[in-house]
């Protein structure tokens, strides 16, 4: 496996080139790589089949090792041969790994996972996005309360604190992180779950901050991951490489994520799914982490379509085969605490558990909805593959007719849909999404 001082190295002494000239030259590659392996997506079969998925294998192996990863703080290419990438591969595909987090009580093991498989995915499932001081606890209890939340991947993040804006690198970021990690201790022992994994560690985003927040009592080794990430598309910088380090040196899992947006410099799903897979490869090679997400979506922040989902599928399946690491990824919809989001989280839920899905690390946006997605995903698992795509085009289907109906695409916020002093969903809520998924069983969702 490739060192971190080679990446180094690489990162100092690889080919100078312009960050338009890199994006340039992925575009014109991908679309190469794409046509060469006779790569085509067919948004009616969203279950993707061997074939494929070998072949967006091969193909994410040839545009990784042809056109490398851009370190934007040098201007400069690091460059992999065709050995060293598939080096990376063969090393994963020969020891499958079980990630594990928390302690005690509380902890959680994520193992690899294939498309057949009769377990269901984990549900390592957070409450996302930016938060409000006056109901960050209530928000977080509502996922921490749940059973069958194994732990949560993510957690909400404060825009400001008393008034006080979240500036990375400055003093107040550690100031609201402290104060994050103070009321989410405060939520854990509140529901007697004191060992959960708490997953991604998101509002400390400087080295600074990281450092200062990996400690007893807030975050250690056994709850947290912290992000690694080469950005969409194909671009690091040393940040990552430093955080890497961090990770190995403390025993902490890496968060290794792969992302890739349809429209963009990839046009369409199947470019999509190629770059995700090279991605994936080049972060497991300097993160060497036991997981990977991967997450695509479109220019407008939107997924849970069917490009997507073959995307998603597509990388999946081509990981599942070849790489065997335990695979992640979001499955939900929006807008936010909506029936329709519970809808369209239900046609991911039967295309992703049937893709080789391992853990969700987004389900939904409250307490509630992460249970309910969580039994889709379970009663999902091991479909014939044919009808699992033939009932995620028809919920699909179904969510454009709803939405068709939408006033607003806005989110709804947390204190409308639950009492955020009870922390139980209000009446007209739950009631709300028990009638989806009562929809959903008349259109043959295996309940």
């Amino acid at each position: 496996m490739i060192t971190l001082m080679d990446f180094q190295e690489r990162a100092l002494n690889g080919p100078v080139k312009k960050p338009d000239d890199f994006d340039m030259e992925l575009a014109m590659k991908i679309r190469e790589i794409v046509a060469k392996y006779e790569i085509e997506s067919n948004f009616e079969e969203l279950v993707v089949d061997d074939k494929t998925a070998d072949a967006v294998f091969n193909a994410g192996v040839a545009l990784l090792s042809e056109l490398g990863v851009y370190q934007m703080d040098t201007q400069r290419v690091i460059e992999f041969s065709k050995e060293e990438v598939l080096e990376v591969a063969n090393a994963y595909k020969a020891d499958p790994r079980t990630a594990v987090f928390g302690k005690g009580a509380d902890v959680m093991e994520i193992p690899y996972r294939t498309c057949d498989d009769t377990k269901a995915p984990i549900l390592n499932s957070g409450p996302p996005a930016v938060a409000q001081q006056e109901w960050f606890s209530a928000y977080v209890q509502s996922f921490a309360q749940e059973e069958s939340v194994a732990g949560m991947g993510i957690l909400p993040g404060l825009a400001s604190l008393d008034g006080i804006a979240c500036k990375a690198g400055t003093l107040s970021e550690f100031h609201v992180v402290r104060w994050e990690q103070e009321r989410i201790r405060e939520v854990l022992e509140k529901v007697g779950r004191p060992g959960l994994n708490l997953g991604l560690l998101a509002t400390a985003s400087e080295m600074s901050s990281i450092f200062a927040t990996l400690q007893p009592g807030m975050r250690e080794p056994y709850n947290t991951q912290i992000g690694v990430h080469i950005m969409p598309e194909m671009k690091i910088d040393w940040a990552a490489l430093l955080k890497a380090q961090f990770c190995r040196d403390r025993g902490i899992n890496p968060w290794q994520s792969s992302m890739s947006l349809i429209g963009g410099l990839c046009r369409n799903a199947a470019d999509v799914a190629v770059t995700m897979v090279a991605n994936g490869l080049a972060q497991l090679s300097y993160g060497q982490g036991p997981t990977c997400s991967f997450f695509p979506n479109h220019l407008d922040g939107s997924w849970g379509t069917p490009q997507s989902i073959w995307a998603f599928s597509a990388a999946a399946r081509a990981s599942e085969r070849n790489i065997k690491v335990p695979t992640g990824s979001c499955v939900c919809g929006s807008p936010w605490r909506t029936p329709v989001a519970l809808m369209q989280a239900a046609a991911v839920a039967a295309a992703y558990s049937n893709s080789g899905l391992a853990y969700s690390w987004i389900s939904g946006h409250t307490g509630l909805e992460a249970r309910l997605i969580g039994e889709m995903m379970a009663v999902t698992v091991n479909m014939d593959k044919a009808k699992a795509s033939e009932l995620s085009l028809k919920i699909l289907a179904r969510v454009d007719e709803m939405k068709k109906d939408m006033n607003s695409m806005d989110a709804v916020p947390f204190p409308e849909v639950y009492d955020i002093e009870t922390v139980k969903p209000k009446p007209e809520y739950e009631a709300s999404l028990m009638k989806i998924k009562d929809e959903l069983a008349g259109m043959g969702f295996p309940y």
